[in-house]
């Protein structure tokens, strides 16, 4: 019943709201269309050929045995370079194959999902050039504290295994936070090339999710917006809803120089809510949850705020 009158008061807001729902939907699609497929569907295919050929197994052969667990390293790297959704596909292909156990995945997800350095660079970063921010300070206030939280989790991961007198060799098990081991006794194919018709198929279904998500948020910051009225806090909150969109508010706002800064840059850091959605939205093994990711990126984009402020003032009062 509760499930039936959610969906009737929705379908009237929706009547109400019509000319918003209808902005939000063409702005959603132009954002998916122009900006989206064209940024993260390489990398998708790309990212789905190399799991269904095993590839990564190639760097295992070679390095794994200097690491825990190489596949989270692999997951941390790729995800922050690849851009959002990215690190959750690869972080769920990895559960799914066996070698990440479903707690760790939740875990490491927050710190494997970052803005990709290509929409940084080419969308973010020109909104800054009024405020003259080097290039490498504005990555290192993104990154450091990724960073920071990666090496503490990875410490303490690490410490399990030995604490449990495990062997740091990784080649078909990996250690569960309770302490089983996760077994990949599957027989896997080696062949060279990839299932050409999975891989694209398995794409188009990671797009179209994006998509949907894309335009449901659209729909929300349409409707939403106008009703704030001239309440700079609550626009400020609500821009984090969807970054590409958020960005835009966030420039549109009468704020400071600081504080326009610190908040572009902690939206970069966090992503959106919209993009934990895009997440959870790929993750498909058993007991796959965003919680952890959003109290994660919570901390995450604090600690770029407060570095980002913190860099301003210590450049505005340096002597010149």
């Amino acid at each position: 019943m509760k499930k039936f009158l959610s969906f009737i008061t929705l379908l009237f807001m929706m009547l109400i709201f019509h000319n918003e729902v209808i902005n939000g939907v063409k702005d959603g699609l132009i954002l998916w269309y122009q900006t989206l497929i064209p940024a993260l569907l390489p990398f998708i295919i790309i990212t789905n050929a190399l799991s269904e050929t095993h590839s990564y197994e190639i760097i295992v052969s070679l390095i794994g045995n200097h690491f825990t667990n190489i596949y989270v390293i692999i997951t941390f790297i790729l995800g922050n370079l690849c851009g959002y959704p990215i690190g959750g596909k690869i972080m769920n292909d990895f559960v799914e194959q066996g070698y990440i156990s479903p707690d760790n995945a939740n875990s490491f997800l927050s710190v494997s999902s970052q803005a990709s350095p290509m929409f940084l660079l080419g969308f973010v970063y020109p909104m800054l050039k009024q405020t003259a921010i080097p290039l490498y300070i504005f990555l290192l206030l993104i990154y450091i504290p990724t960073i920071i939280l990666f090496i503490y989790k990875y410490t303490l991961y690490s410490y399990q295994y030995k604490k449990n007198n495990i062997p740091s060799t990784i080649k078909s098990v990996t250690l569960c936070s309770d302490n089983k081991l996760y077994s990949s006794s599957k027989n896997i194919d080696h062949q060279s090339a990839a299932n050409l018709t999975n891989t694209f198929f398995h794409a188009v279904n990671i797009m179209v999710i994006i998509g949907i998500y894309v335009i449901i948020f659209s729909v929300l910051q349409s409707v939403i917006f106008p009703l704030t009225h001239s309440i700079l806090s609550t626009k400020c909150v609500l821009s984090f809803l969807e970054i590409t969109t958020g960005l835009y508010r966030i420039q549109h706002m009468p704020l400071s120089e600081n504080i326009y800064t610190c908040l572009i840059l902690s939206l970069s850091s966090f992503g959106g809510l919209c993009s934990a959605f895009q997440i959870d939205g790929v993750l498909t093994y058993k007991d796959s949850t965003i919680k952890k990711y959003l109290q994660d990126k919570i901390i995450l984009s604090t600690g770029t705020f407060l570095l980002t402020y913190l860099y301003m003032i210590l450049r505005f009062s340096s002597p010149s």
